[in-house]
């Protein structure tokens, strides 16, 4: 035993010197970091930081180490150098470069473990080490992280990963260490408990039993203790022992909750979470959500559905928001034969990339019909513009307006289009100018919504705006100003079915965060209501569920409207909006 504490000794020690420490090393203590003080170097700083984050979240990881690197050699005294190398070490990570993501995280820790960084540089610790396999080293700092995490999204961060590492990673030697060597951490009752089931397992019952005991005694409010007391019961009597632990059935879910996605991310995230909180209070036999962050990255997606699929439990993968990574993570899923459904995606063919991939898709395209009437009928127009974003989904929306607007007998005189995460549309604005058009069908995102708006003035377009439902978001109406007043866009007729059951989704979602929902949230919630159901009917393995999930009805309506799997839906009846005062009025 001497021997092996001297070799950790001897790892620790070479650790120091390539900052990449061995998993005894202590955590350095806030009290013992020098006060961050404000200087005059952050003015000249903060034009880099926010060059870098700009960069970083429009997945450009090169550029952005490259203003970091630049803010820092300019300004090594400024309080930006923290986020500066935190920038710089997440990017190293997206690029695989996880020597040196370690080696600038490491620095991070050691040096500022008093910023607001720090919870999160221990999470890219933990994930350099886990994708290298060392799930010891990995463990040490999700949970180490978890101690200095200062909000609720932290914590979430980092108990995801740490949770799903001690159900199927962790080893009963790794088990051991981080029990030992974290006896005050709030997941120590989570691996004693895991520690235990192990030891039963290999029928090393009386170590067990220390275990379990110890559990009871040093954590008697923990969920964990509930657990070991009837299994303690049970070898006591030499009774069949109760499993240990959580066995159940998990779900991935695969989202983007930070970069430049994470507030659609985090849309999708509740409405799913809605769901299955409403499932859960109807049966003892719940389901646990397991949630993976892909920052809206196509790597970071098909990593994230790798590790589900890994985890035997996943049985079923809901994600995740844009149709480029949702198309990845389906095609991943579907060699690994995993149910995978997409419930916001607007790319029509993930459904067809095998079996296993399911689609929630919803007709829209409707909305682009009802403007075009309402041009042409309503307001007399006959020269009309469209403006949208290259996707499939939105590009079906506009072709539906323009056809619809040829049929009444109505000029489409230009359509544009615009990549998605494009800031300037001048050019565009130009092009609609030059074609004299009397209104513009713009359906797009509510980000987009309030960035288009007021360009079109500026490039001197004044026209009539007309739109998709987003534009009913609360966003737009709140911080569209007077850009959008007068815009007219559809919505769902108050006395239909669909319109009932999203009033319904509205007020429980209100109750549920204090907000109204987005169509994302809405769409989402459907997209897990239709994967419970299938679950529902007793699957139990991932071929269950896609049997299921074949055999769910091919049209069905819900909070988001009218939907199918792999197919358009019917056309639900609809009424027209306008924005009046920053309020949603019906156009009169």
């Amino acid at each position: 035993m001497r021997r092996f504490y001297l070799l950790i000794l001897l790892a620790f020690t070479v650790s120091c010197a390539t900052l990449q420490p061995a998993v005894d090393k202590k955590p350095v203590k806030k009290d013992d970091a020098k006060t961050v003080q404000v200087n005059d170097q952050d003015a000249g700083a903060e034009d880099f930081i926010k060059k870098a984050r700009s960069l970083y979240a429009e997945h450009k990881p090169r550029e952005a180490i490259g203003a970091t690197q630049e803010m820092l050699a300019k300004y090594p005294g400024s309080n930006y150098v923290p986020e500066a190398i935190y920038l710089s070490a997440k990017s190293r990570y997206d690029l695989n470069e996880l020597d040196l993501a370690l080696k600038n995280g490491w620095m991070l820790a050691e040096k500022y473990p008093q910023s607001k960084e720090y919870p999160m540089t221990k999470k890219l610790l933990g994930d350099c080490y886990f994708t290298s396999q060392d799930h010891l080293k990995a463990g040490q700092q999700y949970i180490e992280g978890l101690e200095a995490a200062r909000t609720g999204d932290e914590r979430e961060a980092l108990l995801l990963p740490l949770s799903a590492m001690i159900e199927e990673r962790l080893t009963d030697g790794q088990l051991r260490i981080l029990f030992r060597k974290y006896p005050e951490s709030e997941m120590a009752p989570a691996l004693g408990l895991k520690l235990a089931q192990k030891e039963l397992d290999a029928k090393n019952n009386s170590e067990a039993i220390k275990i379990l005991q110890e559990i009871v005694k040093k954590y008697p409010a923990s969920q964990e203790a509930g657990l070991a007391k009837p299994v303690l019961a049970s070898l006591k009597d030499n009774k069949p022992v109760v499993p240990v632990g959580d066995v159940g059935r998990k779900v991935g879910l695969i989202v983007p909750l930070s970069g430049r996605y994470g507030e659609y991310g985090t849309a999708v995230k509740e409405g799913v979470n809605m769901a299955f909180t409403e499932y859960n209070k109807t049966t003892t036999n719940k389901i646990k959500l397991i949630i993976e962050d892909t920052k809206g990255d196509i790597i970071d997606a098909i990593k994230a559905t790798i590790r589900l699929s890994d985890t035997s439990q996943v049985i079923g993968i809901i994600g995740e928001v844009l149709s480029g990574p949702t198309s990845a993570a389906a095609g991943i899923a579907n060699l690994k034969n995993v149910p995978f459904l997409s419930p916001t995606a607007s790319e029509e063919r993930i459904s067809t990339l095998g079996p296993y991939i399911f689609q929630l898709s919803q007709s829209i395209s409707w909305q682009g019909a009802a403007l075009a009437d309402c041009a042409v009928n309503k307001l007399g127009m006959k020269t009309l513009g469209v403006m949208y974003p290259n996707d499939p989904g939105w590009a079906a929306v506009a072709e539906a307006f323009v056809q619809q607007a040829k049929n009444l007998g109505a000029r489409v005189a230009v359509s544009v289009s615009y990549e998605p995460g494009t800031t300037d549309f001048k050019a565009q604005a130009e092009t609609l100018k030059a074609g004299k058009v009397q209104a513009v069908f713009i359906p797009t995102t509510p980000n987009d919504i309030i960035m288009i708006a007021p360009q079109l003035v500026y490039n001197q377009l004044k026209v009539q705006l007309l739109g998709s439902d987003g534009w009913g978001d609360p966003k737009v109406t709140s911080k569209g100003g007077t850009y959008v007043e007068g815009a007219i866009f559809a919505t769902l007729s108050s006395g239909s079915s669909l319109a009932q059951a999203a009033a319904k989704f509205e007020e429980s979602y209100k109750k549920a965060y204090g907000k109204a929902p987005s169509k994302l949230s809405a769409q989402a919630y459907d997209g897990a209501k239709v994967m419970l159901a299938a679950l529902q009917k007793g699957a139990s393995t991932r071929e269950d569920l896609q049997k299921a999930l074949n055999q769910a009805e091919n049209a069905s309506q819900g909070a988001s409207g009218q939907f199918a799997f792999g197919s358009q839906g019917a056309m639900p009846k609809s009424k027209l909006m306008t924005i009046r005062n920053k309020q949603v009025k019906e156009l009169e």
